[in-house]
């Protein structure tokens, strides 16, 4: 069993108090905004980006706990439902209205839809979900693991051969399983390259990676590298970590598939 802290799984910097990351946090916003993914001063590249983007938030505490555990942030908080964010804008009024600089920000937005609100490559740090994407799972039940013809890199709609759910073999909850993967390319979009996507479940690996990554794997498609699942006995949950590949990678399996073409011989 791997031992790690969460800090460290995600590859981010953990400070020795709240005031320090805070003031980290100041030197570094004065040169940098999170959200546009610009900086403010186009000659000035000293900068950090460990923003931190959760999914489907809420009314939890998990974006109190960055902030209190000195991780840099800012911390980013998305959730459907604008009376969720007003609430929890109101609930956590003296980070926004009292803290020397705001470094907590909750917007309503979908990750299956896009995240639109935020721009392409934005989150340096890491995109958590603590339950999403196991909701939908979950919800949608077991995947025929004899059923060949279910890739999902079409969007989770079956191939011509038949059914690829033991939950419904039409389409009819295909919708959700569509949703999943767009969830998982939502994230890839706002990720910048060789950053983690983490989120949690009760689900095996066999099953939840087929239906987040599909038959074929994205891996291969030049999305995701370094799929891992760490058991969390304590909480009897696994945790699930893809890194974006970076755009070294994929210039490279970009040049191992063109290479692979001039090697094709065609036989008419």
């Amino acid at each position: 069993i791997q031992q790690s802290s969460l800090a460290q799984w995600m590859g981010i910097s953990q400070y020795s108090s709240p005031e320090e990351a805070s003031q980290i946090y100041v030197q570094n916003q004065n040169n940098y905004n999170y959200v546009t993914n610009k900086p403010n001063d186009i000659n000035n590249n000293n900068k950090i980006n460990e923003s931190i983007l959760l999914l489907g938030c809420g009314n939890s505490k998990l974006g109190e706990q960055f902030i209190i555990h000195s991780f840099l942030g800012p911390i980013i908080q998305i959730d459907i439902s604008s009376k969720v964010t007003q609430l929890m804008n109101r609930r956590y009024e003296k980070y926004f209205k009292e803290a020397p600089i705001k470094r907590m920000e909750y917007l309503v937005d979908d990750a299956a839809s896009g995240l639109t609100s935020l721009e392409p490559g934005c989150i340096g740090g890491g995109v958590l979900d603590k339950g999403l994407v196991d909701v939908l799972h979950r919800s949608l039940g077991k995947i025929d693991m004899r059923d060949d013809d279910f890739d999902g890199l079409d969007g989770g709609r079956p191939n011509s051969g038949g059914g690829s759910l033991q939950k419904n073999k039409t389409n009819e909850g295909f919708d959700d399983d569509m949703t999943i993967r767009n969830i998982m390319k939502s994230v890839y979009r706002v990720l910048q390259p060789s950053r983690p996507f983490i989120f949690f479940s009760q689900s095996s690996p066999e099953f939840i990676l087929r239906r987040t990554l599909g038959k074929s794997m994205m891996c291969r498609e030049g999305m995701w590298k370094d799929v891992s699942v760490v058991n969390l006995v304590d909480y009897n949950m696994l945790m699930y970590k893809f890194v974006k590949i970076s755009d070294e990678e994929r210039s490279e399996l970009d040049n191992d598939k063109e290479n692979d073409r001039e090697k094709t011989v065609v036989i008419s």
